[in-house]
């Protein structure tokens, strides 16, 4: 038999379970149970409408869109041989160079890199005189002989207080411009102060 403390204890209990299964239950009536989302009108991809004037049901793609697991993994796009991620570095521009792409690199280049390496690549940009460790000279011997590939991982994933720029210099033909152009300031450096 249970003694009034112990029974006291179980209804307690009993009415909790009894709330519970109340709000539980309630819960699963408040739910959609319906089928009307699914029976719904809408426009089904690749079929006729009259929504757009085009009788699409749906707009194109964004101009470079890359579907899921389509991504192009090669040496333009990764500066690696073969694409391989841990290949060797490519030590040439794989693009032609033109007086088109280096007057695109050099835009873009005091764009992005010009703040911080300066306009001519001696490492005194604006920003870069303010930073600790300054940006390094591209008349350096170490960036001379440097590959080319390198200088483009560089731009995309960033090194050491560099911050990557892969996201901001989306274009993959902008960001080879940016290596073409520092390499042809590499063939005139200025003079040392």
């Amino acid at each position: 038999m249970l003694n009034e403390r112990q029974r006291r204890r179980w209804n307690a209990w009993s009415r909790r379970i009894l709330r519970a299964g109340w709000l539980i239950a309630a819960a699963l009536l408040m739910t959609a149970c319906h089928l009307e989302m699914y029976d719904q009108a809408k426009f089904k991809p690749q079929r006729a409408s009259d929504f757009f004037a085009d009788g699409a049901a749906a707009r194109p793609l964004v101009e470079h869109t890359v579907a899921r697991g389509q991504l192009r993994i090669d040496a333009t796009s990764t500066g690696r041989v073969d694409g391989d991620p841990n290949g060797a570095y490519l030590t040439t521009i794989p693009i032609q160079v033109t007086p088109e792409l280096l007057a695109r690199g050099a835009e873009r280049y005091r764009i992005y890199c010009a703040v911080c390496h300066g306009a001519n690549g001696n490492g005194r940009g604006q920003v870069g005189l303010l930073l600790n460790p300054r940006p390094p000279s591209f008349y350096d011997q170490r960036l001379l002989d440097m590959p080319d590939g390198q200088y483009y991982e560089t731009i995309v994933n960033g090194k050491g207080t560099m911050y990557p720029y892969g996201y901001r210099i989306q274009n993959i033909s902008d960001r080879w411009a940016i290596v073409a152009h520092i390499r042809e300031l590499q063939k005139n450096p200025p003079p040392q102060n």
